[in-house]
């Protein structure tokens, strides 16, 4: 379920970037442009991944704890993204959160979703694919 929810995280930042789940580089508009994408480990058992979009930074602190992940997701959006479409996105996500094991608190420009979540992958394997998903994001 980990390796899934790192799919998730980088097509989730795009998502509530607005720009769409499609995370292409393309000139042409065709999906959001990721401008930078980090995984790196900060313990033995905890990493960061941060993907920075035009609109929204995001931010996923996981730390593996036996068969859990403890997966906490900030997103901060430009100050040009208005308010009330946080809004709506954190609503949107709210009512997700309902099926999940997750809380959200959110303000005018950011949400922060924090969720456990079983996984069956090794903290190393958790690192790794983070770093994968960076470098898709940001061919």
């Amino acid at each position: 379920m980990l390796k899934k929810a790192f799919l998730i995280s980088a097509a989730a930042a795009l998502v509530f970037s607005g720009c769409g789940s499609d995370n292409s580089t393309s000139a042409s508009g065709s999906g959001p442009q990721v401008l930078s994408c980090s995984a790196n480990a900060i313990s033995d058992d905890t990493f960061i991944m941060e993907i920075v979009t035009e609109n929204v930074t995001m931010t996923t602190t996981t730390t593996i704890a036996g068969n859990l992940a403890n997966i906490e997701y900030d997103l901060s959006y430009a100050p040009q993204v208005p308010a009330a479409y946080v809004q709506q996105k954190c609503d949107e996500n709210k009512r997700e959160a309902q099926e999940k094991n997750a809380q959200i608190v959110c303000s005018d420009h950011s949400i922060n979703i924090k969720e456990v979540a079983p996984t069956n992958i090794s903290f190393e394997a958790a690192l790794e694919s983070a770093k994968n998903e960076c470098r898709e994001a940001i061919r």
